[in-house]
């Protein structure tokens, strides 16, 4: 016994190695890609291995593929072992522990596939240089200060438009870029450290969380999401502040299921200061919280009231320095200048309404046409909740129709709370959708990169992050379930057949 169980931590070292060796290989590639911009060719004279190349930017984009699938594969040998109970002692120790390194591991690495982050500075920047504001100013305005030219040399662009983040974050923002004096390093490290921070916050959450709702799946739920490499690259690599968002979602699920009414919805709405998604859920919860209320509905209603009152307080503090009205205080969010997913069902189902007597009213009747799914879904899941795992799976098919439907646009990291959700709901049950939704987003996610290097267009390089991202996994997901309907219906039939006639 002592001996299998060395084999098994001998097999979980190996994984953990061979993984934390082909993150660093995919950084090598993602700052080769970034590298390799379309120029003027060199003269005859010199060597044309040193200029940018196709052929380079195909080698890249083939080791990137394969080290990216490599890395899936341990993350799926990982699962595998942990499914059929071989992670025990140390074994499980480590099982644990890697994923833990390999945040620590990605956060010095400067971010290639994604300018959010150091879009999160220019935010910040704009609240603490005298007279600027950043829920009326967009981003690119510090481009020409002393501190915008620093982020800049790091490669910083930025699509124009004011920020369409919660208060919550914003105030970070500023709070980080203070701190860090403007030094695009520091303010890197610690924009990074406050997503790693949330992510394995959220990692331990979701262990407490499974703990009352899924004993059984506690271990696997909790390594699905802290192995998942598009988890790990998308905050400790990238930073995208969806980790603090998620820490918060967790948290309140783990409140409502703990019975604290007024720190769950607490909760759930600093997550919507953060970003605003979480408010999808809100429904669901209260539905939850109500079903649940025992006799004494008075005291719910306080607590409620306790909890949103406490959130909206700290709201209205937040936006204190910086309000300006409704209009100015939510012009990001509400006049956001979204790129349009264009190889997703929002943006195909647009393409088709631009082409027909409707068009003049094409962008409203989408929106309307694709949040109809959404709705009905939570009215639904709403009147359906009976106990936890109805709540957990409920959340996750929000987030996953939002995310596949009803959102406007796609990007990589959009995907995470979904995840998340999934791992919480059913880690074993939902898991294949979780590998879809991740492998996706991961090989697509360096279109951008490349499209920022002159490779080829924004509309290519949207349609095939969206394309990858977002419809084909809709397409999966609608062709399961269209064959999984034809095979209840067979079934169905032939117990009606089987039944002897009377």
């Amino acid at each position: 016994m002592q001996t299998s169980l060395a084999g098994v931590e001998r097999r979980v070292l190996a994984l953990g190695g061979l993984s934390i060796a082909l993150y660093a290989l995919t950084w090598i590639v993602e700052r080769t890609l970034a590298r390799n911009e379309v120029q003027a060719w060199p003269s005859i004279l010199e060597s044309p291995l040193a200029a940018p190349s196709v052929p380079l930017l195909l080698l890249d984009a083939l080791t990137y593929v394969v080290a990216t699938l490599a890395i899936f594969w341990c993350y799926l040998a990982v699962l595998s072992l942990c499914r059929t109970g071989e992670l025990q002692g140390r074994a499980r120790a480590w099982a644990l522990a890697i994923p833990v390194l390999i945040n620590l591991m990605l956060v010095p690495m400067v971010p290639r596939l994604s300018q959010d982050l150091f879009s999160y500075l220019a935010h910040g920047l704009l609240g603490v240089i005298p007279g600027g504001n950043p829920l009326t100013q967009p981003a690119e305005a510090v481009r020409d200060a002393v501190l915008g030219v620093n982020l800049v040399e790091y490669g910083w662009h930025t699509y124009p438009g004011i920020t369409p983040y919660g208060i919550l974050w914003t105030r970070i923002e500023v709070a980080i870029a203070a701190l860090s004096h403007g030094n695009v390093l520091v303010a890197m490290l610690l924009f990074k450290a406050v997503a790693v921070a949330s992510s394995l916050g959220s990692a331990a959450l979701i262990w407490r969380l499974l703990g009352r709702i899924s004993p059984r799946l506690q271990l696997l739920g909790t390594l699905a999401y802290l192995w998942n490499p598009l988890i790990l690259m998308e905050f400790a690599s990238e930073g995208h502040n969806d980790a603090l968002m998620i820490l918060f979602v967790v948290a309140a699920l783990l409140a409502c299921v703990g019975a604290r009414p007024a720190v769950s919805v607490l909760w759930q709405l600093l997550g919507a200061l953060t970003k605003y998604v979480p408010v999808l859920l809100l429904p669901s919860q209260l539905m939850f919280l109500w079903r649940r209320r025992g006799r004494d509905s008075r005291a719910l209603l306080l607590e409620l009231t306790a909890g949103g009152a406490l959130a909206l307080g700290l709201a209205v503090w937040l936006y204190a320095p910086f309000w300006h009205g409704f209009h100015d205080g939510f012009f990001g969010l509400l006049h956001r200048q979204f790129p349009n997913g264009l190889v997703s069902l929002f943006g195909v189902l647009g393409l088709v309404l631009r082409r027909t007597p409707l068009r003049t009213i094409a962008w409203p009747l989408q929106a309307v046409l694709l949040t109809v799914p959404l709705v009905i879904y939570m009215v639904w899941s709403s009147w359906h909740l009976r106990d936890e795992r109805d709540l957990a799976r409920a959340w996750a098919w929000i987030a996953v129709i939002f995310l596949l439907v009803s959102s406007p646009d796609y990007w990589p990291w959009y995907a995470t709370l979904p995840i998340a959700l999934l791992c919480v709901a059913d880690a074993e049950e939902f898991f294949w959708l979780v590998l879809l939704l991740s492998i996706t987003a991961r090989v697509a996610a360096p279109s951008e990169l490349v499209h920022d290097r002159g490779y080829f267009g924004f509309k290519a390089s949207k349609a095939i992050i969206s394309g990858m991202g977002s419809l084909l996994p809709l397409a999966v997901l609608c062709v399961r379930g269209w064959l999984q309907w034809r095979a209840q219906l067979v079934r169905q039939r032939r117990l009606l057949t089987s039944v002897p006639a009377q």
